[in-house]
C-alpha cells in the first residue's frame, strides 16, 4: 500500500471514530461518487488491512490510556450500579455488561482476560 493511501485510510478511520463507526458513510465522505453497497464492502476491506487494524488498536489504546479506561474500572464502576438505588433495568443491564466483560456468554468467550472466574454468582431480586 502507497504511502499517500494509507494517510488517506488513517483520515477515514479518524471520520469513522468520529460519525459513530458509520463505515458506509465514512467511505462516501472520501470517496461520494461511490454507491452505499460498495462504500460498505470497500470500507469492509480496508479494515482487513493489518497495518489498519494497527492503526485502529493504537488509536484505541491512546484513547483508553487518555481516559485512564481499565478492565477492573470498568467492573467496579459497574457495580457501583448494580449495589446502588438505581432502577432494578439498570442493575440488570449493568450485570450483563459485566458479564459480558467476564466472557461469560459464548460469543464473548474469545476476549482477552487473565481473570479467572471460580465462583458462581446467583442474584436475588425482590418483588415490590
Amino acid at each position: 500500500m502507497k504511502d499517500s493511501t494509507y494517510k488517506k485510510y488513517c483520515l477515514m478511520i479518524d471520520e469513522w471514530f468520529v460519525n459513530g463507526f458509520n463505515g458506509t458513510q465514512c467511505y462516501l465522505k472520501f470517496y461520494p461518487e461511490c454507491e452505499p453497497v460498495t462504500a460498505r464492502i470497500n470500507f469492509s476491506k480496508i479494515l482487513t488491512f493489518t497495518n489498519i487494524q494497527d492503526y485502529i488498536e493504537s488509536k484505541q489504546e491512546n484513547k483508553s490510556n487518555e481516559l485512564d479506561i481499565t478492565f477492573e474500572k470498568q467492573l467496579k464502576r459497574l457495580d457501583v450500579i448494580i449495589d446502588g438505588d438505581g432502577k432494578e433495568a439498570d442493575k440488570i443491564n449493568a450485570i450483563k455488561e459485566q458479564n459480558k466483560l467476564l466472557a461469560l456468554y459464548e460469543e464473548h468467550n474469545r476476549q482477552k482476560t487473565d481473570l479467572k472466574i471460580d465462583n458462581k454468582v446467583s442474584i436475588g431480586f425482590t418483588k415490590k
